[in-house]
């Protein structure tokens, strides 16, 4: 053994607790940049395709530029929350996707306030994966008909590795602001106003804001396991079952 083992317990322990915290966010203590810091020098040792470390985090911890952010995810809640109850909700509507909606809501409506928003970003634009597909296929006119390359689809394979490659950062950074205890969430409700938003922070065009991460010392610290479905209820070995 080259090391020694880590406790499981306690690994587990953190894994298991790290949930999306939107309503316990304590809003008036201050976030240290160092432990900004931190947290962020944890999550870039995660697994990256092809090694590329082509991620860059903003943090924003100015009171004006908050707002204006605050104000452009009102306006998209907005939208989304009308989706939410009424075609695409429908399904939904239940006691639990009550109070995730509550949650989510109560966010939009402080979000202002929160210490320090982060904004993960990969350099490029995600790709275009109908326009990929389209060329393999222009690459394989010429082939013979039996030749397997008419099976391959690489559109969804590179929009897989685009995202692939920052989503586990994302989550190591939740992880190390939990082992500090903070807390945080993931938020896309800036996303639809990426140009305006990129031109508030001086982000350049090539540059994809991947999500928004609110920040902050959480009111408590006990967080319990959600209530999930066993993985042994959603897990086939082998073969896809019905």
């Amino acid at each position: 053994m080259t090391g020694a083992p880590f406790d499981v317990t306690e690994t587990d322990r953190l894994l298991t607790t790290t949930r999306s915290v939107r309503r316990r966010l304590d809003l008036d203590r201050p976030v240290p940049r160092e432990v900004v810091e931190e947290a962020l020098e944890v999550a870039v040792q995660a697994p990256t395709a092809n090694n590329h470390q082509n991620w860059r985090w903003l943090v924003i911890s100015d009171a004006a530029v908050k707002e204006k952010i605050a104000e452009l995810t009102l306006t998209s809640w907005q939208f989304h929350r009308n989706d939410m109850w009424t075609n695409a909700g429908r399904r939904r509507n239940n006691s639990q996707a009550r109070r995730n909606y509550e949650s989510a809501e109560a966010l939009v409506e402080t979000i202002a306030r929160v210490p320090v928003l982060v904004i993960p970003c990969v350099l490029g634009r995600p790709p275009d994966v109908a326009a990929i597909n389209a060329a393999w296929d222009d690459r394989m006119s010429g082939k013979d008909a039996d030749d397997p390359g008419h099976l391959v689809q690489h559109g969804w394979m590179r929009a897989s590795i685009f995202y692939g490659s920052i989503f586990p950062a994302v989550w190591s950074f939740q992880l190390a602001l939990r082992s500090r205890g903070l807390g945080s969430t993931i938020t896309c409700m800036h996303v639809p106003h990426e140009r305006q938003v990129g031109e508030l922070l001086g982000i350049p065009t090539g540059v994809t804001q991947v999500c928004m991460i609110p920040v902050a010392y959480t009111v408590g610290t006990e967080f319990r396991p959600a209530d999930r479905y066993s993985a042994k209820e959603r897990t086939y070995w082998e073969r896809w079952e019905a």
